[in-house]
């Protein structure tokens, strides 16, 4: 018997040591979600240290010398959407946000994993919806050459950003649902 005959024989059950279809792309999809979100959670992490210092210099001139920095107020915003957006898929991936289990935590795991899934799945839907009209949105702002008030930035470019930003938490949301399913499968097969 060879070997590709053992494989089939358990009524397609793999054997241990073989790796699904689902496995690899979720492996795959952490992998990638991983590095981008690490990166842009150090993009974050330098943009808000970049606004620590803007701030503290327009408070010294504005004190000091009596001549703040014209912009700060805008750039602060601006940067704090980007900091927001670029920091979001990295607090998903460490389940640093709110999560509200007491209902939840009365069910059996494969429940849990199977409402997880879902919950999951549904966030992903309205992440790509919303990443997707946000990239409409930026693409809308570009054609009417809207800028920022003070400075006359354009404000397309920061809004194609916080849309990347979007991309990545929005991979997040994928990522859960594919491990949930996995915990759902592998939980039925045992």
């Amino acid at each position: 018997m060879n070997h590709e005959t053992e494989k089939t024989l358990s009524l397609g059950v793999h054997p241990p040591n073989e790796v699904s279809f689902l496995q690899k792309l979720t492996l795959t999809v952490e992998k990638i979600t991983k590095s981008i979100n690490n990166i842009m959670h150090k993009i974050s992490s330098v943009i808000l240290f970049l606004l620590m210092f803007l701030t503290t210099a327009d408070v010294l001139g504005r004190y000091f010398f009596n001549s703040p920095i014209t912009g700060t107020y805008e750039l602060t915003g601006l940067a704090l959407a980007l900091m927001i957006f670029f920091s979001l898929g990295s607090g998903q991936l460490s389940k640093d946000h709110i999560e509200i289990d007491f209902l939840t935590n009365m069910m059996s795991e494969k429940a849990q994993a199977a409402l997880y899934a879902l919950a999951s799945f549904i966030l992903f839907i309205l992440m790509t919806l919303t990443t997707w009209q946000l990239f409409l949105y930026s693409m809308r702002t570009m054609q009417g050459g809207e800028l920022s008030g003070d400075l006359g930035l354009p404000l397309y470019i920061f809004m194609f950003v916080c849309a990347v930003g979007a991309v990545a938490f929005t991979l997040t949301y994928l990522l859960d649902t594919l491990q949930s399913i996995l915990k759902v499968v592998k939980k039925s097969e045992s």
